[in-house]
C-alpha cells in the first residue's frame, strides 16, 4: 500500500480536521483530483491527489483530526512507478494542496512551472498565470527612447515597492493680491508644509525598514515636453531667493525642451511637485518614486461657486492631490501636510 500522508496545508499548521471525503475505497482517481475537504485553523482546504491511482483505504472519518505528516489515504501499489497506470498519469510535481487548488482556479498546469525550491509556491503560480494572460502586441514595435525607458523602469519599481494612498482637496486662492507667480507660491507652500510635517520630506530604505529625515528640501519639478517627462531637481529650495527659484525653473524648462539637462540635475529629489493642471486635469493619483515618500499633484485652476457667510460667491480654486507611502506615512500626517499646504496658498 502506498501511504499518502497529510501535508502541511499552510504555514506550519500542526493538523487538520476531515470535513468531507470526496472519494472511497475502490475509486480510481486522477492526479490533482480533489480527495477531501480539510478544515485548518485558517480555512477550508481541498486536498488534491498527488498522482493517479486506486484508493485502498481512508485513514479517518469526517470529524477526525489528522496530524500533519500522519497517514491520510492508502493507494493500491508499492510506489507510483508500480501503479497499473500510464506513466503520464503520474504527477511528479511537488506542490502543497493550497497551491494546487490555486493552480486549478487559475488554469495553470503545474508541470509547466520550474520551481526555485523543492515545492512550487503560490507566488510562482500567480506569476506564471500573469505571464500566460499577458497580451502580446503583434506587428512592428517601436523601442522606447532612453527617457521613456527610464520612466517605465521607475514606474514599475514604484508599483512593486510602494503602498500609496492619495488625498485630494481644494485651495482657495481668491485672496491673492496683485500679480502672483503661481510656481513660486506653490514652492513656498511646499516649504511650509515640510516644516510642519518633516516626515514627508524623508527618504525611506524599505530593505532596512528605516528612514532619514532630509535637512534640505530638494524639489523635483515635473516638466512635460514633446520628448516625454523630465523631473529636474531644484536643490535646497528654502535657501534660495524668489529670483533664484524663478531663474532655475526657466532654465530647467528650456533645457528640458532642448534635451540638455545635466544628469546631476535629474537626481537627488526628496519630494516632487507635478503641475499637470497646466495642461488639464483636476485631481490625480501622482506616483511616488522610491526612496521618496510623497509627491504633490497640482490640478487645473478654476473659478468655482463657494459659500461665503451663507451666500454664493465666485472664488479662484486650485485642486490639489498628494500621494504618500502608507508604509511609513500615516493618513493623519498626510492630512496635516495637505492642510498646511492649503493654508499657505490661501494667504494674500
Amino acid at each position: 500500500m502506498i501511504i499518502y500522508k497529510l501535508p502541511d496545508l499552510g504555514e506550519g499548521l500542526p493538523d487538520a480536521i476531515i470535513r468531507e471525503w470526496y472519494i472511497k475505497p475502490g475509486d480510481k482517481i486522477k492526479a490533482d483530483q480533489p480527495m477531501a475537504a480539510m478544515e485548518t485553523a485558517k480555512a477550508l482546504v481541498e486536498v488534491p491527489a498527488p498522482y493517479a491511482g486506486e484508493v485502498e483505504k481512508l485513514f479517518g472519518s469526517p470529524g477526525d483530526t489528522i496530524e500533519t505528516g500522519q497517514p491520510l489515504i492508502g493507494f493500491i501499489g508499492h510506489s507510483p512507478e508500480e501503479l497499473p497506470l500510464k506513466t503520464s498519469d503520474v504527477s511528479p510535481v511537488k506542490a502543497m494542496p493550497a497551491v494546487r487548488a490555486l493552480a486549478k482556479k487559475l488554469g495553470v498546469n503545474l508541470a509547466e512551472i520550474a520551481p526555485q525550491g523543492d515545492y512550487i509556491t503560490a507566488a510562482e503560480v500567480e506569476q506564471f498565470a500573469n505571464k500566460k494572460s499577458s497580451v502580446l502586441v503583434e506587428g512592428d514595435l517601436e523601442t522606447l527612447s532612453p527617457m521613456r525607458r527610464a520612466m517605465f523602469m521607475s514606474m514599475t519599481d514604484s508599483h512593486k515597492r510602494v503602498v500609496p494612498i492619495t488625498l485630494s482637496d481644494d485651495a482657495d486662492i481668491s485672496f491673492w493680491q496683485g500679480q502672483q507667480d503661481i510656481s513660486l507660491r506653490l514652492i513656498q507652500a511646499v516649504i511650509a508644509a515640510c516644516n510642519a510635517v518633516p516626515l514627508l520630506n524623508a527618504s525611506f530604505d524599505d530593505e532596512k525598514i528605516a528612514y532619514r529625515l532630509n535637512d534640505k528640501i530638494n524639489l523635483g519639478i515635473a516638466v512635460d515636453t514633446e520628448h516625454g517627462l523630465y523631473v529636474p531637481v531644484i536643490k535646497d529650495i528654502a535657501a534660495q531667493t524668489r529670483e533664484q527659484l524663478r531663474e532655475k525653473i526657466n532654465q530647467f524648462k528650456e533645457q528640458a525642451h532642448q534635451k540638455t539637462i545635466a544628469q546631476a540635475d535629474l537626481h537627488g529629489a526628496s519630494l516632487i511637485l507635478s503641475n499637470y493642471g497646466a495642461l488639464a486635469g483636476r485631481y490625480g493619483n501622482p506616483i511616488i518614486i522610491p526612496p521618496m515618500v510623497a509627491i504633490i499633484g497640482i490640478g487645473k485652476a478654476r473659478d468655482a461657486v463657494v459659500a461665503v457667510e451663507g451666500k454664493p460667491a465666485i472664488h479662484r480654486i486650485i485642486p490639489l492631490s498628494i500621494t504618500v507611502d502608507h508604509r511609513i506615512v500615516t493618513g493623519g500626517e498626510a492630512a496635516r501636510f495637505l492642510q498646511t499646504f492649503i493654508d499657505n496658498l490661501a494667504k494674500p
